[in-house]
């Protein structure tokens, strides 16, 4: 990806730069002082020059390079969340992130195991920086907007003037291209919207016994009755993303099949040691039964404290359920249902 004239950009680091600090260090012989936010504004400023004269900072002081406005609807001042794909490069056009699959292919950092696809940004400044949430004003879904981000706005603050980010910022300098894909302004029911469309597609005949949860018998068990508190059992599970990415598997052949097989991870079924009659919670999974057991997520305990014996489930839940707002990097993103594949299975000899 090209996001400037790399040579425009040597020359102005090279001679361009050097010669601000050059007109900073004499003016401190004037007994007068230049902070390092102006030296830093300065720069940016100067880059802009050269690079993008025509672009003009707006709203706390982001420059808007590129602007493709889109057909969708309008986000407004109502909506918390933006879901957009987003490629991240420095002012030298060296990517450091990328939401996209075939873009990470090209730079040398794709790998089988993470996730690729659309980001959700909460337009909020204590988790979002502040310049990110800017470049999105005034966007439509569908439109594309690449911006730079000066270093004193890509920071996690909550101030109410530009000034008082320029005074008090210290971030990276990034180029931001950003495209949305869809908004919301109530991520647990654009949530739950997104699991009745997989559960309608994949999950006929569903069961949904709990708020944000959707579970569907594959396999009849052996016996109506549930697994008592002192009875410890074996499963092997599947997780996977509603877009069939497989996550975490016990099953070796599943692993190797969707490429996130570990040669250091030993693929058998887990003992499942179970949950307290009044607390699903309590669920715990370990490698052997004489170990002590880990805590799952809340979903996944859910399901397990309602198997029967050699029951195969399949359920699917909110993030409430499972990863939360922060997902678990690098396979599951934030705020993403996930689904899992469960087997009660015997004793391995």
């Amino acid at each position: 990806m090209k996001n400037m004239n790399i040579n425009k950009l040597k020359t102005f680091a090279a001679c361009g730069f050097s010669a601000i600090i050059l007109a900073f260090t004499a003016g401190c012989a004037k007994e007068s002082s230049v902070d390092t936010s102006g030296m830093a504004k300065a720069f940016i400023e100067a880059w802009i020059k050269v690079n993008h004269p025509n672009a003009s900072a707006s709203g706390l002081g982001v420059y808007i390079l590129e602007d493709t406005p889109g057909t969708g609807a309008a986000l407004t001042d109502k909506d918390l969340y933006v879901i957009a794909d987003c490629t991240v490069t420095d002012l030298d056009g060296n990517i450091s992130s990328t939401t996209y699959e075939n873009v990470s292919k090209q730079i040398g950092t794709f790998s089988e195991a993470n996730y690729y696809g659309s980001d959700i940004f909460f337009l909020n400044r204590n988790y979002t920086a502040a310049g990110v949430i800017d470049i999105f004003d005034g966007m439509r879904v569908g439109g594309t907007r690449k911006a730079l981000i000066p270093g004193w706005l890509n920071v996690n603050l909550d101030y109410k003037t530009a000034e008082e980010y320029e005074k008090n910022g210290s971030g990276t300098n990034a180029i931001y291209t950003v495209t949305i894909t869809d908004k919301t302004d109530d991520i647990i029911q654009w949530q739950i919207d997104k699991l009745q469309k997989f559960v309608a597609t994949n999950m006929a005949g569903v069961d949904s016994t709990k708020y944000g949860y959707y579970s569907r018998t594959l396999k009849q068990p052996t016996s109506d009755e549930t697994f008592s508190g002192d009875t410890t059992y074996y499963i092997n599970y599947t997780g996977r993303l509603l877009n069939g990415k497989v996550f975490d598997t016990t099953i070796e052949d599943t692993a190797k099949v969707h490429k996130i097989y570990n040669s250091a991870r030993d693929y058998a079924p887990m003992v499942v040691h179970p949950a307290s009659e009044s607390d699903y919670t309590t669920v715990t999974i370990s490698s052997t039964p004489t170990e002590d057991g880990t805590t799952v997520v809340d979903g996944f305990a859910f399901c397990l404290s309602k198997l029967r014996p050699f029951e195969k489930v399949i359920c699917a839940f909110y993030s409430e359920l499972g990863y939360g707002y922060s997902g678990s990097a690098p396979s599951v993103p934030k705020l993403c249902p996930i689904v899992f594949e469960i087997e009660v299975v015997a004793e391995p000899e």
